[in-house]
């Protein structure tokens, strides 16, 4: 992809309309050097870009909704709001080798804010022909197989964060999408994901053995899991990484108050940790209290019934029993024990008269009436609720539990959540009490909700963890499930139909998948050393660069074979390793994505920078965005990078005119004729 041209109108910072034109590489160079001071909108012109390119999927939304149009209309420069003109655009125009073929694209994304309603409305143009609405849907999805917003986020590149984001745990993941997307490997994935839904069709999934369809759910099953496991990691490094942002400014704050002669640090953390105590064991009370409420008060409320209920539940039972007996012994029982008697017995009425069966007949009746429950009127009685014996237990617990119940628990509950509250306060008094001024207070309170932002995020973390440890137990069981039902389908299936074909088909794939995936790793490893060393101040630095094709784990070995470790590189180094690595995707790839480059040269020392110029930049792809500073890239600098500079821009804030002021020459370079 190669960005042709940028127009930004009304947006963030850009007041009015703002044109950036590109061109293609020329003779000149591939780079094009955009200057500007801190908040002169090198930010807003990269934000432009992307969300100009993807609109929703820029925040990681598939389609416009709520929050996407909040932060559009937060976008909308001031100024021209001010002036009552209620809408803002972008408009990018890129090109693309599409098998080869040079295709031009102009996307134009403008948002228009009415009195009851804002509303996107975009237009896409490829050549001279303008997009329908079903050839837009189609374009987005080429679009997100072509260049997935991750891998247009991987190539850009920030110097100040760039050590955080190798060091991350999430690093390999991001570079394998990365070489997955750029060497065309997701297509296997996609393959198998469609052979998957091809047997999942109803009329092949209905031809299935009972284990094939259970097979092929389990498969199901797996996918929806691994999209939860991967949605919670990404969620745990965001908030890991919201959790480091808050530890800094908790700790920018610290030392502000520090500065300003406020209470020691010491005294108010333990002030403040006991606060937060207090105030979880004022949410613990508060749930206990709600869940009494919803669960056990009712019940309290209308004991008599309840007291009904059980005792309707005990006469039920009471009869259930009766009836069972009657029916075990009247009917067949005694009568078989008095007939077994009258063999050794002889049974008589009081006139010496045979009377087996009326003496029967006689002690059954008295039997029965003998055990019949006493207080029922067996008449009347009528089984209701008829329960299992779980049910009548839950039932009787749940009685227990109301004749048990007292009041004084929920005035102790009250009474403690008024203590804690009273103490709450009293402690944020004290720390109030400590400060000297309202500078000092302001920062307290920035304090106190960075803390809670803090303690929050913490939370958060350890919910996901625990969550994520068991979608991974799940699915390890899931795998389990999958191999032992494979055994068994596989022995007891003949060859030809379509569940094996489908199976062998995805055997196939994957171990292609995974010859394609070594083959292009060793490309790339080839790649990376040769720049990394060249590019290395100490020369020629390491021996060995190895990528596992699974984890994609880096190993890295030095001349004495002894292995590099990423974190043992210093600031300046993890850029070189970065930097190698990016060019060693794209050169092995052969794709063309932009190179964006912000805070370059932030880090490194002279000779870095020196060998970045000469050796890297010329080379590392057909377009490179650097965005800069005059005091990242001096005077010095700038001449030495001037013959590969393609076009340039200096971006300028006039306080006047509330507008930007794009010249088309850096800090050092007059206007070109």
């Amino acid at each position: 992809m190669r960005i042709n041209k940028l127009i930004i109108n009304n947006f963030g910072i850009y007041y009015g309309r703002n044109e950036f034109l590109f061109g293609e590489k020329n003779e000149r160079g591939n780079i094009i050097l955009i200057g500007g001071e801190n908040g002169a909108g090198k930010t807003t012109f990269l934000s432009a870009i992307k969300l100009a390119i993807y609109g929703p999927l820029f925040l990681g939304y598939k389609s416009v909704n709520n929050k996407y149009m909040e932060y559009i209309k937060d976008k909308i420069n001031i100024y021209s709001l001010a002036e009552g003109i209620k809408e803002a655009s972008i408009e990018v125009e890129f090109t693309i080798r599409n098998q080869g073929e040079k295709e031009n694209y102009k996307i134009h994304r403008e948002w228009k804010l009415n009195k009851d309603s804002f509303k996107e409305y975009v237009h896409i143009q490829k050549n001279d022909n303008i997009f329908n609405e079903k050839e837009t849907e189609e374009f987005y999805n080429f679009l997100r197989r072509y260049l997935p917003p991750s891998l247009f986020d991987f190539f850009f590149f920030d110097g100040e964060k760039v050590q955080q984001y190798v060091l991350d745990s999430r690093f390999e993941l991001n570079v394998k999408e990365a070489f997955m997307t750029l060497f065309n490997l997701d297509l296997f994935d996609i393959l198998r994901e469609d052979l998957f839904k091809y047997l999942k069709q109803e009329n092949v999934f209905s031809s299935l053995t009972d284990e094939q369809k259970q097979y092929t759910q389990i498969e199901h099953d797996l996918r929806n899991q691994e999209s939860v496991i991967h949605r919670l990691e990404t969620r745990i490094a965001e908030l890991k990484e919201k959790l480091k942002d808050t530890q800094v400014r908790i700790q920018e704050l610290e030392r502000e108050f520090s500065n300003h002669g406020g209470m020691i640090a010491r005294e108010r953390e333990e002030l403040n940790n006991k606060i937060f105590l207090m105030e979880q064991e004022k949410r613990q009370i508060s749930e206990k209290i709600k869940e009494v409420t919803a669960s056990l008060l009712p019940f309290v409320i209308t004991r008599k019934i309840v007291q009904q209920t059980i005792t309707q539940l005990e006469n039920e039972e009471r009869v259930q029993k009766y009836e069972m007996l009657k029916n075990e012994l009247g009917q067949e029982n005694l009568p078989y024990l008095v007939k077994s008697l009258s063999y050794k017995f002889h049974i008589t009425d009081k006139d010496g008269n045979e009377a087996s069966s009326t003496f029967i007949n006689e002690m059954s009746n008295r039997l029965l009436n003998l055990l019949k429950p006493v207080g029922i009127d067996m008449d009347q009685f009528r089984i209701i609720h008829g329960m299992t014996r779980e049910q009548k237990h839950a039932m009787h617990e749940l009685f227990k539990s109301v004749r048990q119940f007292s009041g004084k628990d929920i005035d102790h509950y009250f009474l403690r959540m008024e203590h804690l509250t009273h103490e709450i306060y009293n402690a944020k008094k004290q720390i109030e009490h400590s400060l000297k001024d309202n500078a000092l207070k302001e920062i307290v309170n920035k304090l106190n909700e960075e803390h809670r932002l803090h303690e929050q995020t913490k939370f958060e973390i350890e919910s996901n963890e625990i969550k994520l440890s068991e979608a991974k137990k799940f699915y390890h069981e899931l795998v389990t499930q999958k191999e032992r039902i494979a055994k068994r389908v596989y022995k007891a299936q003949k060859d030809g139909n379509i569940f094996e074909l489908c199976q062998k088909l995805n055997i196939v794939l994957t171990k292609y998948q995974e010859i394609q995936i070594n083959k292009y790793l060793g490309t790339v490893e080839t790649y990376f050393l040769q720049m990394f060393n060249s590019l290395m101040r100490k020369g020629q630095f390491l021996n060995s660069f190895k990528i596992d094709p699974y984890t994609f784990q880096m190993t890295m070995l030095n001349h004495t074979n002894s292995q590099v470790f990423k974190h043992s590189l210093s600031a300046g180094e993890t850029q070189i390793f970065f930097l190698s690595l990016l060019w060693a995707l794209l050169k092995a790839s052969k794709q063309q994505v932009p190179l964006v480059l912000d805070t370059l040269f932030g880090r490194l020392d002279r000779t870095h920078k020196e060998n970045l110029i000469d050796k890297y930049l010329p080379i590392a792809g057909e377009q490179i965005i650097i965005l800069s500073t005059n005091t990242e890239i001096d005077e010095y600098y700038y001449e030495k990078i001037k013959p590969h500079i393609q076009q340039e821009f200096l971006l300028r804030f006039n306080r006047e005119t509330n507008r930007i002021e794009i010249n088309q020459n850096y800090f050092f370079q007059k206007v070109r004729n």
